[in-house]
Parts: structure tokens; C-alpha cells; sequence
């Protein structure tokens, strides 16, 4: 489902030198499994979650997904093949202070044409699953691992085929958190979708059924977990 080769990302530095954040030669995934990546701060796993949703465009190389090389299509092009194939979940979550937690979800539909009715029912059934209350006014009256939840929600409302999470348990606490990983495995196990997840959760972790280490912009290591 996924073959990425030799892609490079570089960013500029203060002086406006350019440094190399990706460097990847070869990786192949599929779906139906759940892929956790690990790695220190700096290691490039942010770098390579947006570049493979094509919310980064890459210096060279190919991200290919069924047949479709993002890398070689538009800014314009990019922004709707992720709409159609992707959800994503951001480690700061980009929720909206002012909206419900329920309107939040719905963010994505602003940029499409959608039935109201069948979306607002999937976004409630959404956030019951997650066991976020779906009534409160505005986003202030949730915790902060509820926000992450909502943002859970909000990546599924299309359904996508591909899930790209940034430490998706980094704010809950461990019952919280089993909740989390179960629909994460469903979701890649029972499902058969493409699910990446960048984490340091040894739980996450240890539930992955493959591993990629990222160091320096590298992958250090790819095993297939126990």
C-alpha cells in the first residue's frame, strides 16, 4: 500500500543553510497491521508522518500510495487525496477553543459538500465511542485527554483508509489510553487499514505489530514486533 523511496526533506536553518531532517532510501507497508514509529526528539518522526499525509512536500524521491506518487503532484492535488484517503491526529491536536467539542469533529466537513444530518450522527457516535461528552458548549470544558479524543474523532469522520496519529496517548491516563490502542489495533487488524502511529508509550509499543526506529533523519531499525 505504501513504498517511499529515496526520499529527502530539508529544512533552513536561522542563518538560511539548508540541513537534511529525512534522508530515506527504501519502506514499504501495508495495510492490516499497525505500524508504531518511534525515535528521539529531533529524529525526523513529525517530519516523515506529514510527508507521508503530503502536508510536506518532499526535495526528492516518491511516496507512493496505491499506485498514486504524492510527491510528484501539486500543493492543490496533495490537499485532496488526503481529504479523500487520510485522517490525521496532530500531537498539539488543532482543535478550535471556541467550537463544541461535536463542531470540532465536524471542522473537516467545512471544506466539502456534505449531508448534515448523516455526518453530525457519525461525529456524535464518534465521540460517545471515545467517551467524550458530546453536549458541552464549547472545548474549555473538556480535559486535556479528552481533547485528544476529540481529535481521535475528528481524524475518523470520513472513514479514511489510511490513519496517521502523532503520540495519540500522550495525554490520557492508562485506562484512557487501553481505550486508544484497542481501536487503533481494530481499526489496522479487523478493518485492514493503513495505521502509523508516532509514539514513546511502551504500551503503544508493545502493542505494534511492526516497529521502525527513526535516528537522524534514518531508519534505524524495522522488526516486526513480538
Amino acid at each position: 500500500m505504501l513504498d517511499l523511496c529515496d526520499v529527502t526533506v530539508t529544512f533552513r536553518d536561522a542563518a538560511r543553510s539548508r540541513f537534511t531532517v529525512l534522508d530515506l532510501d527504501h519502506l514499504t507497508a501495508q495495510a492490516g497491521a499497525l505500524v508504531v514509529l518511534t525515535g528521539s526528539s529531533g529524529s525526523g518522526k513529525t517530519t516523515l508522518m506529514h510527508a507521508l499525509s503530503g502536508l510536506l512536500p518532499v526535495d526528492r524521491g516518491h511516496i507512493v500510495w496505491n499506485g498514486t506518487d504524492i510527491a510528484a503532484l501539486s500543493e492543490g492535488a496533495r490537499d485532496r487525496w488526503r481529504r479523500d484517503h487520510v485522517g490525521l491526529m496532530f500531537q498539539d491536536f488543532h482543535l478550535i477553543e471556541e467550537l463544541s467539542p461535536l463542531d470540532n469533529v465536524l471542522v473537516p466537513a467545512w471544506f466539502t459538500r456534505f449531508r448534515a444530518g448523516p455526518l453530525r450522527a457519525r461525529a456524535a457516535a464518534l465521540l460517545a465511542d471515545f467517551g467524550v461528552p458530546a453536549d458541552r458548549r464549547r472545548l474549555s470544558d473538556l480535559s486535556r485527554g479528552e481533547r485528544q479524543r476529540t481529535a481521535f474523532a475528528r481524524a475518523l469522520l470520513f472513514d479514511p483508509q489510511v490513519l496517521l496519529a502523532d503520540e495519540p496517548t500522550a495525554s490520557l491516563d492508562a485506562q484512557a489510553g487501553a481505550l486508544v490502542i484497542d481501536r487503533l489495533q481494530r481499526l489496522a487488524r479487523d478493518d485492514g487499514r493503513f495505521v502509523l502511529v508516532v509514539s514513546h508509550d511502551p504500551a503503544v509499543i508493545a502493542a505494534a505489530d511492526r516497529v521502525l526506529h527513526l535516528s537522524r533523519g534514518h531508519i534505524a531499525q524495522a522488526a516486526q514486533a513480538a
